[in-house]
């Protein structure tokens, strides 16, 4: 059960991921936790890349928690580029305005 909560701690803190057998960017509801660790509840693999605070060539200039951990970006003649074109994170939820429920 202590392993279980290790786990489930460790998917709050990531959010998302990516999962290798997929080659596909997972959030936390299509991942499962078990007393093995995390996995994919698409492919049931447990083959998966922990997310990782970057500075992104197409975020600039901020970091963003990349969930490739920023494996793809490459120095380039004229700067950085990264490979992967996610834009996972490109529109952020604002908070409510709701005056019956604020958050």
């Amino acid at each position: 059960m202590q392993k279980f909560e290790v786990y489930r701690n460790q998917l709050r803190e990531w959010e998302y991921c990516y999962c290798r057998n997929c080659e596909r960017i997972r959030y936390s509801f299509e991942l499962e936790v078990t007393e093995c660790g995390i996995r994919c509840s698409k492919c049931g693999a447990y083959d998966l890349e922990a997310p990782a605070w970057v500075s992104c060539p197409h975020q600039k200039p901020r970091a963003v928690k990349c969930p490739r951990a920023g494996k793809g970006i490459k120095k380039e003649e004229y700067g950085d580029d990264c490979r992967y074109h996610c834009n996972f994170r490109k529109h952020v939820r604002e908070p409510s305005k709701d005056k019956e429920n604020p958050t």
